[in-house]
């Protein structure tokens, strides 16, 4: 090989490197990252100190370690969208490169997020296994979202298809951490060991652990790398957009007929249709035993937390979920040229607008009527609650498509946008003026109707839910249109 030949392989590592910098530096993801850091670490340190110790590795594992792979899977979809993917599949980068490109400073700015909430959180102690463990599960789960998006031409379809490895990678590690599982088995969980290593408590060698981490972090890089390679005959690239005239009659039925067709051929789209479904039958079934099981084992009594966890996962989450999702479909329809051609057909942006909350509205409003009955957690007495729960749907499109024209900015309003959403649950514990305090974000109101209809309460919700839409939706037809 050549000192030329040399110059260039090294060179050509470099440039994608700051291309990929000054990419994630444009979309905003350091300041995402970094700004999400900060807030978790300020919200510790007004925790009393127990509370914060036992949060922090718990806070680590599920939010500050996950959050990259968001940005990880909107900005590769987003290559794919705009062609960026097909350009350099033809260009002397190798797909490892192109991996390793993207990975590496999503998995340091995760590493670099997570020193202060441990620092915060009281937790230094566990730096020196922490941080190692950190950026290696960061890796590991920043590849898997890499390898995934890299056959994926739309945002909604990837982060379904993300849900399950990562439950996995999470799921076994928290039910060995709280006792549910036990037994040397679970480790072959890579995350179990990374999990025990933020704890503090972990029953075997940490090198043995960081080993057994690094293999696989290494293992979902050759799984990216593959992948990626593997679609590159099949990238898209930017597609030439040809605008025809929509059909005159039934002209409304243009994009529910598109949608169907989207669901009833993509599993994964049927699967967050039936979300609410599998959510009531996983509450139905799941938490009865769970809660048994803690009781006969000295652990918490989950009976008067009961409305608490049915708020948060039904009539919170539920109509939350279906309106992110909106939400990214109308960024995956922006960035895709979809738009384009709606602002010059005769449907126009405010139908098109007018469509997707609607639809949102529905699923919200169908999820809630089968999950609330089916569920077993949700009272009679909380109907009013859930029908102040419904628009929490369209109102969360309206509030990412308000401040994001990305999937990438999109994947940071989400995450940004949960804490107004969820927080208010907070005053099911709280009186006075600490709990009116929350009183302008919808969610209150949803919270103070849960034991009874109370007029002034659903007045209250009404009020506030209309204070928001109709700003939001302004904001959000003006930026679209």
């Amino acid at each position: 090989m050549t000192r030329r030949e040399r110059r260039v392989m090294t060179r050509r590592p470099a440039a994608l490197l700051a291309l990929e910098l000054r990419t994630q530096w444009r979309q905003g993801v350091p300041a995402a990252v970094l700004g999400l850091a900060a807030f978790w670490s300020a919200l510790l340190v007004l925790l009393p100190v127990g509370a914060a110790r036992v949060a922090t590795p718990y806070l680590l594992f599920v939010e500050v370690v996950t959050v990259g792979t968001l940005f990880a899977g909107a900005l590769t979809v987003t290559d794919r969208s705009t062609g960026a993917a097909a350009a350099l599949a033809v260009s002397p980068a190798r797909p490892w490169e192109r991996i390793a490109a993207r990975s590496a400073p999503l998995a340091g700015l995760t590493t670099l997020g997570a020193l202060p909430v441990m620092i915060a959180g009281g937790r230094a102690g566990q730096i020196g296994a922490g941080l190692p463990s950190i950026a290696l599960s960061g890796l590991l789960l920043l590849a898997v979202a890499a390898g995934i998006a890299a056959r994926k031409d739309e945002f909604v379809g990837f982060m379904v298809a993300l849900a399950g490895p990562v439950a996995l990678l999470l799921a076994v590690p928290l039910a060995v951490s709280v006792g549910l599982l036990n037994g040397v088995v679970w480790y072959a969980t890579p995350t179990t060991g990374a999990l025990m290593l933020l704890r503090g408590d972990a029953p075997y060698p940490t090198g043995l652990l960081l080993g057994y981490l690094a293999v696989w972090a290494a293992a979902a890089l050759g799984y990216a790398t593959w992948r990626l390679r593997a679609g590159q005959d099949v990238a898209p690239g930017p597609a030439a957009v040809h605008v025809r005239a929509l059909p005159d009659r039934p002209r409304w039925l243009v994009f529910p007929r598109a949608d169907l067709r989207n669901i009833t051929r993509d599993t994964m789209l049927a699967a967050v249709a039936l979300s609410p479904l599998l959510l009531a039958l996983a509450l139905r079934f799941g938490y009865p035993p769970l809660a048994g099981w803690l009781r006969s084992t000295g652990g918490p009594d989950l009976t008067s937390y009961e409305p608490v966890l049915a708020m948060l996962a039904v009539a919170v989450h539920l109509p939350v979920s279906f309106g992110m999702t909106g939400a990214l479909i109308v960024l995956d329809d922006l960035e895709d040229g979809t738009l384009a051609v709606v602002r010059t057909s005769p449907l126009g942006v405010p139908r098109y607008l007018a469509y997707r909350l609607a639809a949102v509205t529905l699923l919200s409003a169908a999820g809630l009527a089968v999950a609330a009955p089916l569920s077993g957690l949700v009272p009679a007495s909380a109907t009013g609650a859930l029908v102040l729960a419904v628009p929490l749907g369209p109102l969360v499109t309206l509030a990412t498509l308000a401040v994001a024209r990305s999937r990438v900015q999109g994947a940071t309003a989400d995450k940004v946008l949960a804490l107004p959403v969820y927080l208010p649950v907070a005053a099911w514990w709280l009186s006075g003026p600490a709990g009116w305090a929350l009183a302008p974000l919808p969610t209150y109101w949803i919270v103070r109707s849960w034991t009874g209809a109370d007029p002034l309460h659903l007045l209250g919700g009404l009020a506030c839910l209309t204070a928001w839409l109709i700003p939001l939706a302004y904001r959000v037809s003006r930026r679209l249109g």
